[in-house]
């Protein structure tokens, strides 16, 4: 059997790697890396925006790919996997393995204290146990209707909200992606191809983004705050959500925040998991 090997792609890589890369996506359309142009540009972004991407080779041929971004969570730095595909033909050969291990080398190398992820069914969440990693918490998500009548609350429009913001600030809302630097890569820098837009503001608790799509009704919540959350932080995004134009908002949380949606039907996405490596 050939030895895996795992390389860092850089960006004056892109253009040949791409075909082995969109091979390795060929069975999951669930992403858009299994077509040329949308790969190009995520991969291209994702390069340009410092996520750590890593190609496995098998006989000089790519058979996986893997993304991972540090982030700064609850005052500890982590190194997040948002993303790992095997090629389905090589499956079962260890090659998944050897990329968390080329990820753990990498997150010791800039002082990260853990992997994170979200395993997306209960096969891969048996793959990350089988590497030590361990349950730490779990996401919800709800929708909420904004309040007819809203009437304007203290906040200032931003053009942008900064990196240095999102990371000094916690991520308490839009937990879709466990990291706070993944949602704010692809909330305020997406690729050509993005069909989202963002709407920034700082209320009197923290910094606040709707993700929304042009046209559509409803947004996703991605609230920042050095302080503890209240069902009163929640009126307030609400609030702003109806003054923005939206009648549904979505909120993704850690179960910590559960009880500030009492009332509401919520439902389970995911759980988070972690392996320390320090």
């Amino acid at each position: 059997m050939d030895t895996t090997v795992i390389c860092r792609l850089a960006h004056g890589e892109i253009d040949e790697s791409l075909p082995g890369i969109v091979n390795v996506f060929r069975d999951d359309h669930a992403v858009p890396w299994h077509r040329h142009d949308t790969c190009l540009a995520w991969v291209a972004n994702h390069v340009e925006c410092g996520f750590y991407i890593a190609l496995a080779y098998c006989g000089g041929k790519i058979v996986g790919y893997s993304e991972w971004i540090e982030t700064h969570d609850r005052g500890r730095n982590i190194l997040y996997l948002s993303l790992m595909q095997v090629d389905c033909d090589m499956r079962g050969r260890g090659i998944g393995g050897a990329m968390l291990r080329d990820g753990e080398a990498y997150a010791k190398s800039i002082g990260a204290v853990s992997l994170r992820t979200l395993p997306e069914d209960e096969r891969s969440y048996a793959f990350y146990r089988k590497h030590g990693f361990f349950e730490t918490d779990a996401i919800e998500s709800c929708i909420c209707p904004t309040p007819s009548g809203a009437e304007a609350a203290p906040r200032r429009q931003i053009a942008a909200m900064s990196r240095q913001a999102a990371d000094t600030h916690e991520i308490v809302f839009g937990l879709c992606q466990s990291s706070s630097r993944h949602l704010y890569e692809m909330a305020n820098h997406p690729p050509q191809t993005g069909n989202y837009q963002v709407v920034s503001s700082y209320i009197a608790s923290g910094y606040l983004q709707f993700r929304y799509r042009e046209g559509s009704k409803d947004a996703l919540a991605l609230y920042w705050s050095k302080e503890a959350a209240t069902a009163g932080t929640v009126a307030e995004i609400l609030q702003a959500g109806r003054l923005e134009g939206f009648d549904e908002v979505e909120f993704y949380f850690r179960t910590q925040h559960k009880d500030l949606f009492a009332g509401q039907k919520t439902s389970l996405e995911s759980v988070e998991i972690e392996k320390k490596i320090y």
